[in-house]
């Protein structure tokens, strides 16, 4: 490959055995949020390219065009579960800009170099897939394939706000 995998990264992945504390800490400690958060629909499941289907529970806030995001497993084989298992909450993957290449050709080029998916799923339009690269790498990296114009479904609940979204607060 001539061109670089990675052209940017655009959020930080925290696997942790309960969503709704860790966004408070993180909003509490540090200032991150508001978070939104969903029990996404997932399609298209597969772990180890195995068909499996799983659930999550997930949160995201943004700061300054960077997004945080917690993930805590519900049901289901699943690479953050393993994680949970393994290490213990934390940070599990980097979601990397890949501007260079299509999603195919990124999974195509992470398998030939021994970095082949670990698990993916489809997600309101969007497909995602995590790269088995923690061993050379060091961290989990994640790609997206996303339609122009894409717009992530309404969140479940908002934290710490009842209510809507407060203005000026990005969700893309």
């Amino acid at each position: 490959m001539t061109k670089p995998l990675v052209t940017g990264v655009g959020q930080v992945c925290i696997v942790a055995k309960d969503c709704d504390a860790t966004m408070k800490q993180l909003f509490e400690v540090a200032g991150i949020g508001p978070w939104a958060v969903w029990t996404p629909f997932l399609t298209n499941m597969r772990v180890r390219g195995v068909e499996a289907p799983y659930s999550m529970k997930l949160a995201m806030a943004w700061t300054k065009g960077f997004s945080w995001e917690v993930i805590q497993p519900l049901e289901g084989p699943s690479i953050y579960r393993e994680f949970l298992e393994e290490k213990g909450e934390g940070v599990h993957h980097v979601l990397i800009e890949n501007a260079n290449h299509s999603y195919e050709e990124t999974i195509a080029e992470a398998t030939k170099k021994g970095c082949p998916p670990s698990m993916e799923g489809h997600w309101a339009g969007v497909d995602f897939a995590y790269l088995e690269t923690e061993g050379p790498l060091k961290v989990v990296l994640e790609i997206f394939r996303r339609p122009p114009g894409h717009r992530r479904p309404a969140p479940d609940y908002w934290y710490p706000y009842a209510g809507e979204l407060p203005e000026g607060t990005a969700n893309d």
